[in-house]
Protein backbone atom coordinates (compact mmCIF):
# COMPACT_ATOMS: atom_id res chain seq x y z
CA UNK A 1 0.00 0.00 0.00
CA UNK A 2 2.84 2.20 0.42
CA UNK A 3 4.70 1.52 -2.13
CA UNK A 4 1.40 2.41 -4.46
CA UNK A 5 0.76 5.71 -2.40
CA UNK A 6 4.82 6.68 -3.45
CA UNK A 7 5.52 5.93 -6.93
CA UNK A 8 2.90 8.70 -8.35
CA UNK A 9 3.98 11.12 -6.31
CA UNK A 10 7.72 10.66 -6.43
CA UNK A 11 7.75 10.74 -10.39
CA UNK A 12 5.56 13.73 -10.32
CA UNK A 13 8.14 15.58 -8.07
CA UNK A 14 11.37 13.89 -9.98
CA UNK A 15 9.53 15.49 -13.63
CA UNK A 16 8.85 19.03 -11.74
CA UNK A 17 12.14 19.60 -10.83
CA UNK A 18 13.29 18.53 -14.24
CA UNK A 19 10.57 20.78 -16.02
CA UNK A 20 11.57 23.52 -13.42
CA UNK A 21 15.43 22.96 -13.94
CA UNK A 22 14.85 22.93 -17.79
CA UNK A 23 11.97 25.37 -18.54
CA UNK A 24 12.35 28.38 -15.71
CA UNK A 25 16.70 27.74 -14.28
CA UNK A 26 14.81 27.77 -10.59
CA UNK A 27 13.79 24.97 -8.73
CA UNK A 28 10.63 25.83 -6.49
CA UNK A 29 11.77 23.84 -3.88
CA UNK A 30 9.46 24.13 -1.07
CA UNK A 31 6.14 24.14 -3.44
CA UNK A 32 7.57 20.86 -4.95
CA UNK A 33 7.85 19.15 -1.64
CA UNK A 34 4.35 20.16 -0.43
CA UNK A 35 3.01 18.91 -3.21
CA UNK A 36 4.68 15.58 -2.99
CA UNK A 37 3.35 15.14 0.70
CA UNK A 38 -0.12 16.36 -0.03
CA UNK A 39 -0.23 14.02 -2.98
CA UNK A 40 1.50 11.16 -1.05
CA UNK A 41 -0.94 11.76 1.56
CA UNK A 42 -4.16 11.63 -0.46
CA UNK A 43 -2.77 8.71 -2.11
CA UNK A 44 -2.25 6.76 1.13
CA UNK A 45 -5.70 7.52 2.31
CA UNK A 46 -7.28 6.25 -1.08
CA UNK A 47 -5.95 3.24 -0.90
CA UNK A 48 -6.64 2.78 2.55
CA UNK A 49 -9.92 3.64 1.88
CA UNK A 50 -10.49 0.92 -0.54
CA UNK A 51 -8.17 -1.70 0.64
CA UNK A 52 -10.81 -1.61 4.24
CA UNK A 53 -13.85 -1.28 1.41
CA UNK A 54 -12.39 -4.72 -0.20
CA UNK A 55 -12.02 -6.35 3.32
CA UNK A 56 -15.64 -5.12 4.00
CA UNK A 57 -17.08 -6.63 0.86
CA UNK A 58 -15.23 -10.11 1.00
CA UNK A 59 -16.80 -10.55 4.61
CA UNK A 60 -20.21 -9.90 3.76
CA UNK A 61 -20.58 -12.50 0.93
Amino acid sequence: MLRNSISFPFIFFVVSIIWQLVFDKEIKWVDNIGIFILMFLILLLYNWLTLSNRKKDSKVK
